[in-house]
């Protein structure tokens, strides 16, 4: 019986695929985007269900990411959005993945290693707008279309670029990366370099601006449950498929002024009662991402957060509950156990508690359990660095 786990309702998954797709331009192809092992959902699991769904197109970061996805089964374009190494070529190659190309050198190299193997590699030229990451500014585009059809063995199937401030509500900048962008694609094609598939639409750029859905859009954020930014909630019908539930491992009543935690940071104010659940830092909890604040009303924002939370008071949608009430952290959060502030709830060993959890900083480790129509289907755990499966589990053997 496990004491921490995640569960994944593939419905909901389902469900915002069918929202997403009901707003798609048509003839515009949906390309879901499962990088990071599906922001934590499970990329093989994720993608199966939107490939029942009908969906053809897959976007991950990494070669392993890829392979990993067609060593699974999942048919169709497979499309690595990230730099991809000389020596992972041959098998991306033939397993027939599509790469990003993004640096003048990787033509002649992976022409040759393409040739080498017979066959043609299959490339998306990504191209420098704004977000000064990766790919090919405008000065580089001559040679880019020189080097392009000197080679014989590579095949260019798309180009894109990544809006920087797509979930800003100043649309300039986003316009401006689309100019270029189609200033961009009209002078290669002008030097002889056909480019099939357009795409420039993340999740922010696929609701904000219809008329660039082009012949693909790259959707991840919205298909798992979330809004790139809270302006555009009600854009969508949206349900989150993620939830994580910690089973209660000590409970112990005590006075007012007992100090908890490290440090003897937190001090009950009264009598009340302590729960010990079994999830920490090195699990991701607690953990947030570094964020710069978005304006002088946003600094406010976090400034209130960070001082409401060293008072004990938790504000947003971080929350943990136990019969569905909200319940404090008492003190800091340890690195695998984390105690509760429950005051005069009724609680046991055994009973779960629901915590805010990062999906894409949980733990792999953490179980997961695949759910669909209320019951459990699946279940993934990782064990010596690899996942192993269960399926067609009653929910009593899971929990």
């Amino acid at each position: 019986m496990p004491d921490l786990w995640a569960e994944i309702d593939l419905d909901a998954l389902k469900h915002n695929y069918r929202q997403v797709v009901a707003k798609l331009k048509p003839g515009c192809i949906l390309m879901a985007v499962v990088k990071a092992d599906a922001y934590g959902l499970g990329a093989v699991e994720v993608a199966k269900v939107f490939q029942e769904e009908g969906c053809e197109a897959f976007a991950v970061t990494t070669a392993s990411e890829a392979l990993i996805l067609r060593e699974e089964q999942i048919q169709g374009r497979i499309l690595i959005l990230g730099p991809t190494g000389k020596e992972d070529w041959p098998s991306l190659i033939q397993a027939g993945i599509e790469l990003t190309v993004s640096q003048l050198w990787s033509i002649p190299a992976l022409d040759q290693i393409a040739g080498e193997i017979g066959t043609k590699a299959k490339v998306h030229l990504k191209l420098e707008t704004g977000l000064g990451r990766t790919g090919f500014m405008e000065k580089a585009l001559p040679e880019l279309a020189e080097a392009l059809l000197k080679a014989q063995n590579i095949q260019v199937v798309g180009a894109y670029t990544h809006l920087a401030r797509g979930a800003q509500r100043d649309h300039s900048y986003s316009r401006l990366q689309h100019d270029r962008f189609i200033r961009y694609i009209a002078e290669l094609e002008r030097a002889g370099v056909a480019v099939p598939l357009k795409h420039i639409c993340n999740s922010a750029g696929f609701l904000d601006f219809p008329e660039y859905h082009y012949d693909m859009v790259r959707i991840g954020t919205l298909l798992n449950g979330h809004f790139p930014a809270p302006a555009f909630e009600g854009k969508l019908e949206l349900r989150d498929p993620w939830q994580v539930k910690a089973r209660i491992v000590h409970v112990q009543r005590v006075p007012k002024g007992t100090y908890v935690g490290y440090q003897s940071l937190y001090k009950t104010k009264k009598e009340t009662t302590l729960a010990v659940i079994p999830v920490g830092y090195t699990d991701g909890f607690g953990l947030t991402p570094k964020l710069v604040p978005q304006g002088f009303i946003d600094l406010i924002k976090i400034i209130i957060k960070n001082i409401a939370g060293f008072f004990g008071i938790q504000l947003g949608r971080d929350v943990i509950l136990l019969r569905n009430k909200p319940v404090t952290v008492a003190g800091k959060i340890g690195m695998q156990l984390t105690v509760l502030d429950v005051g005069d709830l009724e609680c046991a060993c055994g009973d779960e508690v629901t915590e805010p959890l990062r999906r894409g900083i949980a733990n792999p480790r953490i179980l997961r359990v695949y759910k669909k129509e209320g019951q459990v289907v699946r279940k993934r755990i990782l064990k010596e660095g690899f996942f192993t499966f269960a399926t067609e589990y009653s929910n009593s053997e899971l929990y």
